[in-house]
């Protein structure tokens, strides 16, 4: 896929957050302010001003009062690694601004709390306008962009004994402060929804350099259509909203091989931009 595509994102500069797109080594600055969502909802404006990119910091491309949402077991072989069944309809659960950093940033291992914290590469997918009740066939017509994302996730808390049982613990496990990445940009354009429909995304997520996961979006159990149709039978979702679609075979709980301090770790998702961070 060679189609340009727009990177729209949140930046720091000076003592200023603005709304922008990178545009090779400058920013074209949208909005003078945390305006993702109005962005998204409204449609790309025309630029009012440009700084270099060198001069700004980037944020994580999610607005600080959207809700981000991620699916559990979607990938067949990835339920397999975690002897899991998969369920009979998309598994979602819900994380927190708070939990990611951006592209370039560094992951808090939250060593007070956890001894394995673990990557997860997925794709996600940023709704563009309001969404509730909507058909599979119409789903994508509410997604504006796509970004990766790595879904920090504490191996060691997300179990919670109870007797002979446990409830899992999906907050303890997934919302740690600053453990999760997504970006650099959400990557808005055509091409890419068209992408999402036929299925032929991929995603690796590389640790070190080393290839550790790799998958197609047509391994997915229930497609992105499904996942969205499901997610806005319960709730309206809204302009901004961040849903990562699963995560593929690899992760490290399955060769006991968690992030350790000054890891390097890659989530490239194919025709956009890779995100990259490391481990404090």
């Amino acid at each position: 896929m060679n189609e340009d595509y727009i990177r729209l994102g949140r930046f720091q500069v000076g003592n200023r957050i603005v709304t922008g797109c990178v545009e090779g080594d400058e920013i074209n600055i949208l909005h003078e302010g945390d305006a993702l969502a109005a962005v998204l909802a409204a449609g790309i404006p025309a630029g009012m001003a440009r700084v270099p990119l060198r001069d700004a910091v980037m944020l994580p491309p999610v607005d600080p009062a959207a809700r981000i949402f991620a699916v559990a077991i979607n990938y067949q072989a990835h339920g397999v690694e975690s002897a899991a069944k998969p369920p009979e309809r998309p598994l979602i659960f819900y994380k927190a601004p708070s939990n990611f950093v951006a592209h370039g940033g560094v992951l808090n291992p939250n060593r007070d709390v956890t001894a394995q914290l673990d990557y997860e590469g997925e794709i996600a997918v940023i709704i563009g306008r309001p969404c509730k009740a909507a058909k599979p066939e119409t789903a994508l017509s509410f997604v504006s962009g796509i970004c990766a994302f790595n879904d920090g996730s504490a191996r060691d808390l997300v179990k919670l004994p109870a007797g002979n049982s446990f409830w899992p613990d999906w907050t303890a496990a997934k919302g740690l402060d600053g453990a999760s990445a997504l970006g650099p940009t959400i990557a808005c354009g055509k091409g890419l929804v068209d992408a999402l429909q036929r299925r032929t995304l991929t995603i690796t997520t590389r640790l070190n350099g080393e290839v550790v996961q790799h998958g197609a979006m047509s391994d997915m159990i229930f497609s992105t259509e499904q996942i969205i149709a499901t997610l806005s039978s319960y709730m309206t979702l809204l302009p901004g909203d961040v849903i990562a679609t699963g995560t593929p075979a690899g992760v490290g709980a399955a060769s006991n091989r968690f992030l350790k301090t000054g890891d390097a770790l890659d989530i490239e998702v194919s025709g956009i931009d890779t995100l990259r961070v490391k481990v404090g």
